[in-house]
């Protein structure tokens, strides 16, 4: 996937990043890979993208890829190192790994709710301290992908919605704990055209309403040049919060209509 000529020639996508070391995560598909693909053409940038499946990674000079789970912690630990030996350092970091189950939740299972927090919740955050003892005094960066889903529950996605929900309530707080050389920008996508929706399970509902990766892409990195600290990539989201919240039953007419489609899913 070539980079659109037009995103390439905006501004934006230098002013932040020209010739930095940076680290993406979930770099296999979706967001990350379409990311990875779209800062490899940036002049001078250095990129380790990070995944379980390094296979997908694009082949190209500046970037260096890494299998690592970054669930664990001794993998983030190992991924940390490696960019310190293969770069020297690292100056903006994207947490952008994490996975979704579509399910209604019903046996018991600490694994199943434990690793999809720590991928999605415990990883970028132990990510974002790790980068704080790295960079003592130098600038440097974390974006972390949320999603809408942490701003408006979605039936079906009831852990998934938790580790948003987590992730947003940290990046309140966060904010205002941020170290003057830090940067702290979270992104909340709305549902986007990948595999991401059909890895949820055999069957899921992807939410509504859609937008593309080009998309997230663009408002990410208009985010960056302009030291965003919450970036929503879909115009339209935030009214649509604001009347959510003024005119509750929306929202309830809304759930009701999903919660119908996750019970035939589910009795299919």
């Amino acid at each position: 996937m070539r980079v659109p000529c037009d995103l390439l020639k905006n501004n934006y996508l230098h002013m932040k990043l020209e010739n930095k070391r940076i680290v993406i995560t979930g770099a296999t598909s979706g967001i990350g890979l379409h990311l990875t693909k779209t800062l490899a053409e940036i002049k001078g940038a250095q990129i380790i993208a990070v995944g379980r499946k390094i296979e997908n990674i694009p082949n190209a000079p500046n970037i260096i890829p890494l299998r690592a789970d970054v669930s664990k912690p001794e993998e983030v630990n190992k991924l940390f190192q490696f960019a310190v030996e293969k770069m020297d350092g690292i100056d903006v970091f994207f947490a952008n790994a994490g996975f979704a189950y579509y399910e209604k939740l019903g046996a018991s299972s600490w694994e199943h709710v434990e690793s999809i927090f720590s991928t999605n919740v415990v990883s970028p955050i132990y990510s974002l301290t790790k980068m704080i003892e790295l960079n003592q005094s130098s600038e440097f960066m974390v974006v972390i992908t949320c999603s809408v889903i942490g701003k408006l529950p979605f039936p079906g996605f009831s852990l998934y919605t938790g580790t948003k929900f987590a992730l947003d309530g940290f990046n309140s707080a966060m904010q205002y704990e941020m170290p003057a050389n830090g940067h702290l920008m979270m992104v909340y996508p709305v549902a986007t055209y990948t595999e991401f929706f059909n890895r949820a399970a055999e069957k899921s509902n992807m939410p509504w309403p859609h937008q593309h990766t080009s998309d997230v892409i663009k408002a990410v990195m208009k985010g960056i040049a302009a030291n965003k600290k919450r970036v929503f990539p879909f115009p339209l989201i935030r009214p649509v919060l604001y009347l959510g919240n003024i005119f509750p039953f929306f929202y309830k007419m809304y759930w009701n209509v999903q919660k119908k489609k996750l019970n035939q899913l589910s009795n299919s």
